[in-house]
């Protein structure tokens, strides 16, 4: 877990029944029991889904952040409500103002978690002691509705955020509206959309087969390990001996990933664990699952296509076999 000193913490709550803020007038006590169910909550943000940017000197939402921290919590809240409130799905929500240290580095962070009801044993009412209780927060291990977490020297932001529906139709509220950014992709949709273009410019080129599938895993996976991912090497690894192929690739991807994935300051554990692997799910109905060093390594498992057309797989050197 990253860790966190939370130096300020401070909620105020939006009520949808008549679409006012329920403002604090004071930060709240930082106890043991918030310190750690909100450090959860930051580490969250700090994740392969979070969009990611750096505000300019001049943003509007970024001169918000004073050395008043609750003067700020207040402004920001009030801008957040003008944005949110045309939403056609309302519902309480905690919003949450922390200031707080990462790797000696001050930041502030914003989030917005939904409350929702929860059924509460309730001791000393033996007649009714189940109660129907609003407000409740949700689970430490559950990410933010939304969260902003804005590096204060640097200006880097980190974000996560959902749509909301408005006259029928689906609008990004919070970087459009509330901070007028333009962030990047996250590192979770980033490769998604280079796992898209690898496969189209295969098949554009006819290498598409389960081959290259898994050689295209195994470079994605080599270069989260190396904590950057840039399209020029990667093309290099995948289409090493078609310069148009590895050309196409890079000009693909040059609009939505123009400069190399940074990963040193988020976890992307869960795709790299992903990608750690070959899943293979043969037509006869078997399934394996390879790890990358096995696969790639001829003296333990070899692929072999036969004149048919159909292959055969060898595995080698099986020292113990487990039924499980």
């Amino acid at each position: 877990m990253m860790d966190f000193y939370i130096k300020d913490l401070i909620i105020h709550q939006f009520m949808p029944d008549d679409t006012e803020l329920l403002l604090a007038d004071q930060p709240l006590t930082v106890t043991p029991l918030l310190e750690e169910y909100f450090s959860r909550k930051l580490a969250k943000v700090f994740s392969d889904e979070a969009k990611r940017g750096q505000f300019t000197d001049e943003n509007p939402f970024f001169k918000q952040f004073t050395a008043d921290f609750l003067d700020s919590s207040i402004k920001i809240a009030q801008l957040w409500r003008e944005a949110f409130v045309v939403s056609e799905d309302q519902r309480p929500n905690d919003l949450i103002f922390i200031r707080f240290d990462k790797d000696g580095a001050e930041h502030f962070a914003f989030l917005r978690l939904t409350l929702k009801e929860s059924l509460t044993h309730l001791s000393g009412q033996s007649d009714a002691p189940i109660k129907l209780t609003q407000n409740t927060l949700p689970g430490a291990a559950q990410a933010p509705t939304e969260a902003l977490v804005v590096n204060r020297a640097t200006r880097y932001y980190y974000l996560i955020e959902k749509r909301i529906k408005h006259n029928g139709s689906f609008a990004h509220y919070f970087s459009e509206n509330l901070l007028q950014v333009q962030p990047e992709n996250s590192v979770k949709r980033s490769l998604k959309v280079v796992e898209q273009a690898a496969k189209k410019v295969a098949d554009d080129f006819r290498q598409d087969d389960f081959a290259f599938q898994s050689k295209m895993k195994a470079a994605i996976h080599d270069h989260l390990e190396e904590q950057e991912l840039a399209p020029e090497k990667l093309a290099d690894q995948l289409f090493d001996d078609n310069l148009t192929a590895r050309l196409t690739f890079v000009d693909n991807l040059k609009e939505e990933i123009p400069e190399p994935i940074k990963l040193t300051d988020i976890d992307y554990s869960k795709q790299s664990k992903k990608l750690s692997s070959q899943k293979l799910s043969l037509s006869n109905g078997i399934e394996l699952i390879v790890p990358n060093q096995i696969y790639q390594d001829a003296e333990t498992v070899e692929f072999i296509q036969n004149q048919d057309g159909t292959y055969s797989i060898l595995i080698k050197n099986i020292q113990d076999i487990q039924n499980k």
